[in-house]
């Protein structure tokens, strides 16, 4: 016989999930279409999405199902093959890219969230379904988490916060900089000086992809919570649980406030399922940088066992629990395959053992807590000792923020435009006649028509110096979506290096 469907989605929350009244009269405000639906069991994991689906499923994890296939086919996740891990601009296939390290993140984070999730089924604190929800939901979410990185990686994020730490009061603010800070100045100002990835993915999910309205791809609530490693909302307090980096940016509060109460998810606080997003990353990035550096002769057998049995003596670890004895020919099966292996067994019994604090989302990042989270520090610091520091990659990331800069000086001079004339660009489709804006004007027809759409939707009714902030989002939002190759070619052609 067929499954039995559900009657109907639009359940209320029980009464320990119903939000506060303060928070209704806010949630009555807002733009989104609030169709509630309660926990499936046991688990707070939400099918809500911001826009309410069209299409009726039959069964709950079809909703979360529908989220990887939203990630995986649209512009956003492709353009990850051409952006960097470890080393950019990387000619050999073996290496890998952003893209390959998400698919290879996506396959760990099932594997935790199977482990953890028959963990919690044996406890009977979760049904067979919600375990098929997680291991959906946490793939997803690994397979969202990087792709808002810049081009050029890190060293993007850091070129982008510098540009604006140097010229963000000039241009952002003008006419109003004699004047002190507001906090609402502040806040909008921490998007630029605060620049991160983690961010720009959430911006990207939620905004970005309008190419059917303007709620982006659309996702649901718990693989948009789930992919966010640090719940930082426009700044990060003095504070906070996850003070490392700024997690959802000032533009889309409303929309990470509205996903978070569906979920009661207090303020500051981090969704369980996103533990094992982050720890999966973790695992990969430590375990596949180093595995890379074997595959372009960066380090090798020797130096690698030599190198990594002084940092575990530092750290008093036995690195004989985890580096064979013989040469290493394959770092990954030989021994990135036993740790992560370990781990996996490990974070699947914590998880369960402490799921309370988890649940709260105040428990610490997975790695400070689980036996054999030391050997991952270790890791770490033998990529940043060898692997981070080497020259073939740092003249690459020298170069890439040197790209990443003359991008934002090119594009910038469409800062100094007044709105009327940026304005006449956007809706007349043309150059002001006897204003000697030519070039401007060819800089401005670069950008993309997806993300001018947004920056329209953004100012339909707005103040000047509001205007200014979110032509700045238009900006950084098409410079962070470039490739590293797209941004070198676009670079050498503003300089006249290439056609």
């Amino acid at each position: 016989m067929p499954p039995k469907r559900v009657a109907s989605r639009k359940r209320l929350l029980p009464k320990s999930q119903k939000i506060p009244s303060t928070s209704r009269l806010e949630l009555a405000r807002s733009p989104f279409v609030l169709a509630r639906d309660a926990p499936i069991g046991n688990l707070p994991l939400f099918s809500f999405r911001l826009r309410p689906s069209t299409i009726t499923r039959g069964r709950k994890v079809e909703d979360f199902y529908s989220d990887k296939s939203r990630i995986i086919f649209c512009s956003s996740f492709r353009r990850l093959m051409q952006k960097a891990q470890v080393f950019s601009l990387e000619s050999n296939t073996s290496v890998r890219n952003r893209l390959t390290h998400s698919i290879e993140v996506a396959d760990i984070g099932r594997t935790l969230a199977r482990h953890a999730g028959k963990g919690l089924q044996s406890a009977r604190l979760a049904s067979e379904e919600e375990v098929q929800c997680m291991e959906t939901i946490v793939e997803s979410a690994c397979l969202l988490h990087d792709i808002g990185n810049p081009a050029f990686g890190h060293f993007g994020e850091e070129a982008i916060k510098d540009w604006f730490d140097r010229h963000g009061i000039e241009l952002l603010l003008q006419g109003e900089d004699e004047l002190p800070l507001g906090l609402t100045d502040e806040l909008r100002l921490n998007h630029f000086r605060l620049f991160d990835g983690n961010a720009q993915s959430f911006r990207i999910a939620t905004r970005l992809h309008c190419e059917v309205d303007e709620y982006g791809l659309n996702l649901t609530s718990s693989t948009l919570l789930a992919s966010i490693k640090y719940p930082n909302c426009g700044r990060i307090e003095s504070d906070a649980l996850f003070p490392k980096k700024l997690g959802v940016f000032f533009s889309e509060k409303q929309r990470y406030e509205t996903v978070a109460e569906i979920a009661s998810l207090a303020p500051g606080r981090r969704y369980f399922l996103a533990y094992l997003m982050e720890l999966a990353d973790d695992i990969c990035y430590c375990l596949s940088d180093i595995t890379d550096s074997f595959e372009k002769g960066v380090t090798n057998s020797r130096e690698f066992k030599e190198e990594f049995r002084r940092i575990c003596s530092e750290n008093e670890v036995d690195d004989k629990r985890f580096v064979p004895q013989t040469p290493i020919s394959n770092f990954g099966y030989e021994v990135g395959i036993r740790i992560a292996r370990l781990l996996i067994h490990e974070a699947a019994t914590e998880f369960v053992t402490n799921f309370d604090r988890y649940l709260s989302g105040d428990a610490p990042e997975m790695t400070e807590v689980l036996p054999s989270g030391i050997i991952l520090k270790c890791l770490k610091i033998f990529a940043r000792r060898f692997i981070y520091t080497n020259r073939e990659a740092q003249r690459i990331e020298i170069a890439g923020a040197r790209v990443v800069e003359g991008l934002l000086d090119h594009f910038g001079r469409l800062l100094l435009l007044s709105r009327a004339e940026f304005a006449h660009f956007v809706e007349k489709g043309d150059v002001l006649k006897r204003r000697g804006l030519d070039t401007e004007w060819r800089i401005f027809n670069q950008l993309s028509k997806r993300m001018l759409q947004v920056y329209q939707h953004d100012t339909r009714s707005c103040s000047d110096s509001e205007e200014r902030i979110c032509r700045a989002r238009f900006i950084v939002d098409y410079i962070s979506g470039m490739t590293d190759n797209s941004a070198l070619e676009t670079y050498q052609n503003f300089m006249g290096i290439s056609l």
